[in-house]
């Protein structure tokens, strides 16, 4: 698999900000731009495990620095990519099994020599930004960006990070490119927006199997486990790597994991599933044996004012709007007092389900074509029920299409 990065999209958000190229060091931001993980230095959350450069001219190719134990999946998933590496503790070395006449060691050193390596080669205990940034800087400089204002994913380095990096890099000026980043990949690819609606038809596998087979008694757990049984059967025989994040709240009262069903719980699930990185999010609301009139009514409110918010879930339109909407809706309904930060957020390539932009008064986004969000109306009343009525919808050039197949309605359980 490629990376998802959109070159003419680029082109045009690093011109308006007045960048000639955006460095990403974020590991969801390198797999998102090569189609590859960055590997195990990664999972140190630290700049420098690897880097993209995306240069603003377009004739350029992207260049990587990759660890050197994974440049050539790397190369093989991006070969047209401009890849220079950096060593990591991880040791490795070429083997010709036809060779006879040596001793295993011998055989094992020759192939160390081929490597090229010098006298004084050594490995890091585990890797060093000073080592990746040699190999940034000669990237730069092959691009004729070496004295270029570049955009650096700024929401992710750290300042130490960061410090170390200005020093290494003198003669270009780096400005925060984190928005450029979170603009270029609000709008997804026909393979993102797959991956994200494959993550949808899990999920909800995992929730009919909940649905069907939930029973008074059930703890908390067990609930959770009947989900991630569905999951595993629906995408059992495939090739795709999935793995689930199950927000669940069982009970009037938010009830730990240790929480056993009773007839009239309520319970919500919010489910996360992510395939290949990209995490699909969406939630439905269930109750053992008939909800109460309040109860009932509670879910009718969020049912109206999910289609109230949907309304202005289009093309064109400003994000604040669909905020502004459900408020307004939840407020003619009675919850005039009511304060939700934001009713959904853009998904993608994450270590969370949530990224931007989000559904919130302050979101100055514009509603795009090709944006995929996770838009919900969650209802928290402690004593009542927990509910979240969430769908991960595609925008289209004609509005709004929702990814989901499960009904919004409270369904009795068990």
């Amino acid at each position: 698999m490629t990376g998802f990065v959109d070159r003419e999209r680029a082109t045009r958000l690093m011109e308006r900000a007045g960048i000639e190229a955006l460095v990403l060091c974020e590991p969801e931001a390198f797999q998102y731009a090569t189609g590859t993980w960055i590997g195990a230095a990664g999972l140190f959350r630290r700049a420098g495990a690897g880097f993209v450069v995306i240069p603003r001219r377009s004739d350029l190719p992207i260049g990587v620095v990759a660890a050197d134990f994974y440049a050539a999946q790397l190369r093989a998933a991006s070969p047209d990519a401009l890849v220079h590496t950096h060593p990591i503790w991880i040791e490795s070395a070429p083997f010709e099994a036809s060779t006879s006449g040596h001793s295993l060691g011998e055989r094992i050193e020759a192939g160390l020599i081929s490597l090229g390596r010098g006298p004084d080669f050594s490995r890091p205990g585990t890797f060093e930004l000073a080592n990746s940034a040699v190999q940034l800087k000669r990237i730069l400089g092959e691009f004729g960006l070496d004295r270029a204002t570049i955009g650096i994913d700024l929401d992710f380095v750290s300042a130490t990070d960061f410090s170390a990096l200005q020093a290494m890099l003198p003669d270009c000026l780096m400005v925060n490119g984190s928005q450029v980043l979170d603009r270029l990949r609000a709008i997804k690819s026909q393979g993102e927006i797959d991956l994200l609606q494959q993550g949808i038809v899990l999920s909800e596998a995992g929730l009919a199997r909940l649905r069907e087979r939930a029973a008074l008694g059930m703890r908390q757990s067990d609930l959770i486990a009947l989900y991630r049984e569905g999951v595993t059967g629906a995408a059992a025989g495939s090739s795709l790597q999935a793995s689930t994040a199950e927000y669940v709240t069982l009970g009037a009262h938010a009830k730990g994991a240790d929480a056993v069903a009773a007839i009239g719980d309520p319970l919500k699930c919010d489910m996360v599933c992510t395939v290949s990185g990209y995490a699909a999010d969406m939630s439905r609301n269930f109750i053992f044996g008939p909800p109460s009139a309040e109860q009932g009514e509670l879910h009718a409110i969020a049912e109206r004012a999910f289609e109230d918010g949907l309304a202005e879930l289009m093309p064109g339109k400003p994000i604040s709007g669909v905020h502004r909407a459900a408020t307004d809706s939840l407020a003619r309904q009675g919850l005039r007092s009511y304060r939700r930060g934001h009713f959904g957020h853009g998904v993608g390539q994450s270590v969370f389900s949530e990224q931007w932009p989000y559904i919130a008064t302050d979101c100055d986004a514009e509603i795009e074509a090709g944006m995929v969000l996770a838009y919900e109306i969650p209802l928290y009343i402690n004593g009542l029920a927990s509910f979240n009525l969430e769908d991960q919808f595609l925008i289209t050039p004609d509005g709004p299409v929702s990814m989901n197949q499960l009904p919004r309605r409270l369904e009795s359980i068990g």
